[in-house]
Formats: C-alpha cells, structure tokens, sequence
C-alpha cells in the first residue's frame, strides 16, 4: 500500500513497529561484540514466548498488532544468536518468566484472545522489574538510550491505536510508561547531582 493511501494511524503504528524491531540491532551488535556476555538463551526464548503469545492474541482481536510483532521477530533473531554463541544459563528470573508463560496460556485458554493480551502484557512488564531495579542501583546510560528508542516506538503505536481499547492501546501504554522508568532509571546519576550539587568545605568558602 502506497504511503499516501495510509491514514495517519497506520503510519504510526507501522513506525512503531519498525522502531521496536530496529532498537534490536544495537543489542544484537552488543550481543556480537561481547559474545553474549551478560545474556542467556533460556531468558530471551520466554521472552520471546511471552512477546509471540502477544503478538497472536493481539492479531486474532485484530488490534493495534505490529508492535508486539516487532518485539517479537527481534526476541527471536536474539535467541537464535545466543544459541549460536552457546550462552545456555537458566536463572530464577527465567522460573518466574517460566510461570508467567504458562499463565498466559491457561489465561488464554480460559478466557480468550483479550485476556491473553492483557495477561501477557501485564507479565512482560512484571518480568521487567528486576531489570529496571539493577538499572536503578547501577546506571548504565547507553542502555537508557536503547529504551528510549523503545518509549518513542512504544508512543507511536499508543497513538497510532485508533480506540482506547485493550486491543488497541493498552500493551503500547504499558510498554511507554516502562520504557520511561527504565529511561529514568539509567539518569538517575544526572538526576541526583543536578538536584544536590557538591556543597563546598570551609575552605572553598574563603576563598
């Protein structure tokens, strides 16, 4: 379909999608670069699972889908390069993520296509949290610029969504506002000195 004939709202949601799948290449390269230092195949492939369960759900309510798709195709590419750099490591956050997956399937099966959707967002978001507390108490600014790129993708789809409905805006909302504390948390450092400058000794003052 010609750019001119899409209608703003798909514009946005396919720049979403685009933008969430291209944050994955600087963590492929970083992936590359330290050969999987720092990151396991176990974690990405439920991840991966939790974002494909997303992605289904959202496609069979016929909602705001290429944003979870995007996270999707990227989780995959990544778990496919951990497995072949060998990083295999199971950890207690991938037990949690583990539980969260199966969740999201019985949510499914019991309760339909919207409940996977919301399920899987609220448990995506959840699996997040130890990630967003290590940034808190150990800032690292190049990956706060990583989720920048994610809220602004994120932001797109959210205003790409054409209805406040769970099939359209809630997983787009959930993602923004979780980009944004991870943003916030990796300029924690910036933050606390901006707003609690050096104080000056006894010395400095005399002078």
């Amino acid at each position: 379909m010609p750019l001119f004939a899409m209608d703003f709202h798909e514009v946005l949601r396919i720049a979403g999608g685009v933008g969430t799948l291209a944050m994955f290449i600087p963590m492929a390269m970083e992936i590359v670069k330290r050969n999987g230092e720092g990151q396991s195949f176990a974690t990405w492939l439920l991840w991966s699972a939790l974002d494909s369960i997303l992605a289904i759900s959202t496609i069979l309510k016929h909602g705001n889908y290429l944003l979870p798709l995007g996270y999707a195709i990227g989780g995959w590419a990544l778990t496919g390069l951990l497995l072949a750099k060998g990083r295999f490591a199971w950890t207690r956050l991938d037990n949690v993520i583990l539980v969260f997956v199966v969740g999201c399937l019985i949510g499914w099966g019991l309760g339909g296509a919207r409940m996977a959707i919301i399920s899987a967002t609220l448990a995506t978001s959840l699996a997040t949290i130890p990630g967003l507390v290590e940034l808190w108490r150990k800032p690292v600014r190049a990956v706060g610029n990583i989720w920048a790129g994610y809220a602004l993708a994120n932001a797109l789809s959210f205003f790409g969504g054409t209805a406040m409905t769970i099939e359209e805006r809630f997983t787009p909302a959930m993602f923004t506002t979780l980009s944004l504390l991870m943003v916030g948390a990796s300029r924690k450092e910036s933050f606390v000195k901006r707003n609690n400058p050096p104080k000056l000794d006894s010395a400095d003052s005399n002078r």
